[in-house]
């Protein structure tokens, strides 16, 4: 019924509310290097491309890579230098782009939390995704420390602290005592507010996502009144956190974001119609509602995050749970953004012809509509717990039909690149597909010694091609990523492959 719901909305905003478009405001697209960090020339030339389109301002999440020294502890093997953001800024500045940092203060902390520097800040001795909202004093002089340094780099009016997805809230015993006694809301605005204060005296206009403010409304009047609250909708229906009335009527200036790339998006799978229909209908609902700014998001990263543990609570490694394919690949996504920016994205259908035939030069109707069926492909999450060997068949036989017609298409020599990509993702999803294909013969109990050499011979071509997709990976994205092994290397379903294989050479 749920679901029903959200795709009459859907449809009703689709066919009933005219396009805007965006003259005024903030509109920016957003830049996650919390697991995949382009290289400086990739950054410049997405910017550029963007402002050529009518952005006006970029978010990036650093995180790690800022050329931090007062917490030098937080640098990673990506860390940029100081010269290379200055130069990005400048160069930002120069194509009328303002560069907005985020800066993760509350939730989504692991970076920060892992080291023992930090460690007296954690909500939560074996998840260190949060910050303990009660430790106020302790968080003010490490944030008051991290803001400096953000700020001193950045020209923009503004500091995104995020503080969404606080899922520990209220957990600890200090926090559960102050729950008790004042209610979530109270224990989740006193911290924040706090947070905002040490922004403002920087000079700087805090901004936070509305997530955790929206479930828990009751101290919103308490929140400073230069803040700004970040709505972001990535395809549901507007009160799915809670009553959007609550931040509307709040005073505060709001923003929207919808999704670029987000849930359950990974390597091997991107719901393209699902992010083509979020922009389309979201961006035309935060300007009917007169949002004061628009953010298009681009999530490499689930934002959770597996531990590598070693003797004493110390964490070894961190592991992204689900690893998004790169940037680099969503043209049509970025396009379907600027041109819902500018009021031209009135029918998502007749905007993905236009786009196949303006970009990639096709003029047939046989290659548009190949075109069109790749970004209609559902694109289901399969896993063996969640479904059965028809269900992977159906999706592998749609998969390769979609595929068989996209690669046979002929497109222009400028549109190649972006071409390659769309190919290669949908490839990695095929051979994913096969071992899903193998696995679930293994892991639903109805095999014996006997299917091992015949399931072994197709992990082995199944492996062969991983490979052969893992070399092309890295090739096509080596201008884009800094690592581009880091996003298809054993920690994905590749190593699952060979764990696999290994197992199965040693059944006699």
């Amino acid at each position: 019924m749920l679901k029903r719901k959200i795709v009459i909305f859907l449809l009703l905003i689709a066919t009933t509310v005219t396009s805007f478009a965006w003259n005024q405001g903030t509109r920016s697209v957003y830049l996650d290097f919390r697991t995949q960090v382009m290289t400086m020339p990739a950054m410049k030339d997405y910017v550029r491309k963007a402002a050529a389109s009518g952005v006006n301002a970029v978010i990036v999440e650093w995180e790690a890579t800022f050329p931090f020294e007062e917490n030098l502890t937080l640098r990673n093997k990506y860390a940029f230098s100081r010269k290379e953001v200055e130069d990005f800024i400048s160069f930002c500045s120069g194509v009328g782009v303002e560069v907005i940092p985020l800066q993760n203060c509350f939730g989504h902390s692991e970076y920060i939390l892992r080291h023992e520097r930090y460690a007296h800040l954690r909500e939560n001795k074996k998840d260190f995704s949060q910050v303990c909202p009660m430790k106020l004093q302790e968080a003010e002089l490490v944030f008051g420390s991290i803001f400096r340094e953000i700020a001193a780099v950045h020209k923009s009016d503004y500091i995104h602290i995020g503080c969404d997805e606080t899922r520990l809230l209220g957990s600890c015993p200090l926090c559960r005592e102050k729950v008790s006694e004042q209610g979530i809301s109270r224990l989740y605005v006193d911290y924040v507010s706090r947070m905002c204060r040490l922004v403002s005296s920087l000079g700087k206009v805090p901004v936070i996502w509305a997530d955790i403010l929206l479930k828990y409304p009751e101290a919103i009047s308490e929140l400073p009144d230069d803040l700004v609250i970040v709505d972001w909708n990535y395809g549901w229906r507007p009160d799915h956190f809670g009553k959007m009335e609550n931040i509307l009527s709040s005073g505060h200036r709001i923003w929207g974001a919808c999704a670029l790339r987000s849930h359950p998006d990974n390597l091997y799978l991107v719901q393209w119609r699902k992010h083509l229909d979020n922009i389309h209908t979201y961006v035309n609902y935060a300007a009917s509602n007169n949002f004061d700014g628009i953010i298009n998001t681009s999530w490499s990263t689930s934002g959770t995050y597996g531990y590598i543990w070693d003797d004493g609570n110390v964490v070894v490694d961190l592991q992204p749970v689900r690893e998004v394919y790169p940037i680099s690949a969503f043209a049509l996504l970025d396009d379907a953004f600027t041109a819902a920016l500018n009021g031209r994205l009135t029918d998502v259908d007749s905007f993905v012809r236009q786009w196949a035939g303006e970009n990639f030069g096709l003029v047939e109707e046989i290659d548009i509509k190949a075109v069109a069926d790749y970004i209609n492909l559902k694109q289901n999450t399969t896993t063996f717990l969640m479904t059965g060997a028809d269900r992977i068949s159906s999706e592998t036989e749609n998969c390769r039909r979609v595929l068989d017609d996209f690669s046979r298409l002929k497109v222009r020599g400028d549109a190649s690149e972006t071409f390659r990509q769309m190919q290669l993702m949908l490839e990695i999803r095929l051979n994913y597909l096969d071992f899903l294909a193998v696995r679930y013969v293994t892991e639903n109990g109805d095999y014996s010694v006997r299917d091992v050499p015949e399931l072994l011979r197709s992990l082995k071509r199944i492996a062969s091609d991983a490979s052969r997709l893992q070399k092309r990976f890295c090739r096509i994205n080596s201008h884009v990523l800094k690592n581009p092994y880091a996003s298809f290397n054993e920690w994905t379903y590749f190593g699952q492959i060979h764990n696999l294989t290994e197992t199965l050479e040693n059944i006699k």
